[in-house]
């Protein structure tokens, strides 16, 4: 544990001073009490090697916060108590209903959004979450930029739909939002209305 500190202690000091270092010690180091033993073939520079030790070091350091933050957001999904896994998708419920808009900002809140499936296997994860809960719920995608052409949040294209027969039909001209039937179907609804709200994480 000391040998793995001191290194870490030596990787963070400017290339400069590490270079004043390993030209004053020969091959087995001391460096503030510490043995500092550089492997591999004699050609090797050390100072190439304390280079990739720090590059090493750098690439653990983002693997953490990589880490990091995947925990938080399974952290913060377990505030919902219903849900479904499906890749590396989680979709969960609280078991409430809400309109569209006051359903994305809980989902964002939460640090997730809105249901988006973008293939059939995501859409049967979502059908049986529904089921249990036996409410359509609000997925992420509209129509309100263009009429008719429905786009997921980031302003994509669909990918996957699962259109129930005569949907989308904006019926009444006021259905600019899409709710999952518990069959997987979907239909275009107005975003006013209370669905369920399932987020994405």
């Amino acid at each position: 544990m000391l040998l793995l500190l001191s290194v870490l202690i030596l990787l963070t000091q400017p290339l400069g001073y590490l270079e004043e270092e390993v030209k004053t010690c020969s091959q087995n180091t001391v460096i503030n009490g510490c043995t500092l033993v550089m492997c591999g073939s004699v050609k090797n520079d050390p100072i190439e090697g304390i280079i990739s030790l720090r590059q090493q070091v750098e690439a653990l350091q983002r693997q953490v916060q990589y880490l990091q933050a995947t925990f938080t957001q399974y952290k913060k999904a377990e505030l919902f108590p219903n849900g479904r896994g499906i890749g590396e998708k989680i979709f969960k419920t609280g078991g409430f209903e809400n309109s569209f808009k006051d359903a994305q900002k809980v989902c964002e809140q939460a640090g997730g959004q809105l249901a988006s499936p973008r293939s059939a296997a995501e859409n049967a994860a979502l059908r049986e979450l529904v089921s249990t809960q036996n409410k359509s719920a609000f997925l992420s995608m509209t129509d309100i930029k263009t009429e008719g052409k429905f786009i997921y949040p980031t302003g994509e294209p669909l990918v996957y739909s699962n259109w129930q027969r005569g949907e989308p039909n904006n019926h009444g001209g006021e259905e600019n939002c899409v709710e999952i039937f518990t069959s997987g179907k979907w239909n275009d609804q107005n975003c006013n209305k209370q669905r369920l709200v399932v987020c994405e994480f």
